[in-house]
C-alpha cells in the first residue's frame, strides 16, 4: 500500500506542477523575437557621445591633414545630429535599427581618420 501511496503522490504531484508550467513558464521566459534583437538604446547613446568627443578630440589635436579635417567637420553635425535621435524618448525599432547602422558607419570613418593621424 506504500508504493501505491507514493506513485499517487507523485503522479498528483506531476499534474499539480504541469498544470501550473503553462501559466509561470511563458512570463518568465525570453522568448527570441523582435525585442530581443534590437539594439540598446542607452549604449548606443553612450557610443554616439564617445564618438562626438573623440571627434572633437581629433579635430583640435592638430594632428589631422586639411582634408582629414574637413571629414571630422562633416562627421561631427551627423554624429550631433544622431545622438540628438537616440535622446529621444520614444524611438520606433526600425528606427533604432536604422540610427545604430548609422552610428557603426560614422565610428568606421572615424576609426579610419584616427589612423590617419600623423
Amino acid at each position: 500500500m506504500k508504493s501505491v501511496n507514493r506513485w499517487m503522490t507523485a503522479l498528483v504531484l506531476a499534474v499539480v506542477t504541469s498544470a501550473m508550467l503553462p501559466a509561470t513558464v511563458p512570463a518568465q521566459m525570453k522568448v527570441p523575437g523582435v525585442s530581443s534583437m534590437l539594439p540598446d538604446k542607452a549604449a548606443l547613446l553612450e557610443q554616439g557621445k564617445k564618438l562626438v568627443a573623440d571627434l572633437t578630440d581629433m579635430k583640435s589635436s592638430g594632428k589631422l591633414s586639411a582634408a582629414d579635417t574637413k571629414k571630422v567637420d562633416s562627421m561631427l553635425p551627423k554624429a550631433n545630429a544622431l545622438n540628438t535621435e537616440l535622446a529621444k524618448p520614444d524611438i520606433e525599432p526600425s528606427k533604432l535599427t536604422k540610427l545604430a547602422g548609422q552610428l557603426g558607419d560614422l565610428q568606421k570613418q572615424a576609426g579610419v581618420l584616427k589612423g590617419a593621424m600623423k
